[in-house]
């Protein structure tokens, strides 16, 4: 059984990383009451697309924080690769340094869907209407000025 004050511990980074998706503007986030032992899942519960399963431990066991979270993303209506192993370095701060872990695929899945759309070729007429814009802007300017 763990002491109180590592459940303590525990609670803090919890609350923590409940704030820090709320203050990125990533929607409304709470601490899961019990750790995931009831019907959701998961740590903290969130409107964003993963489980998200937290360890504030000096000493992880990475392969089975893994297999927690790839088991709980499961039976928490999530798929399978969709966990996030949200962690923080004991040898820090508080909460200085966190870091994620998380699937390699859905990881690159994210990095796909954030990059930037690029215009793969010149559109000419595209080009004419941006210009037409620019200078019909900058005559309201001038007019506005008057």
């Amino acid at each position: 059984m763990k002491s109180t004050s590592k459940i303590q511990k525990g609670r803090r980074f919890e609350n923590y990383i409940a704030e820090q998706i709320e203050e990125m503007g990533l929607g409304k986030a709470t601490r899961e009451i019990g750790s995931g032992s009831g019907k959701r899942k998961g740590d903290i519960f969130s409107n964003l697309d993963f489980l998200l399963e937290a360890k504030n431990q000096k000493h992880l066991s990475w392969w089975a924080s893994i297999d927690q979270s790839k088991k709980q993303a499961e039976q928490g209506n999530y798929a399978r690769d969709k966990w996030a192993l949200i962690i923080r370095d004991p040898r820090k701060g508080e909460f200085q340094d966190c870091y994620v872990v998380m699937d390699m695929w859905e990881w690159l899945s994210l990095l796909r869907k954030n990059k930037e759309p690029k215009i793969k070729q010149v559109d000419r007429e595209m080009g004419w209407k941006i210009k037409k814009l620019i200078q019909s802007a900058k005559q309201v300017l001038k007019d506005l000025e008057k």
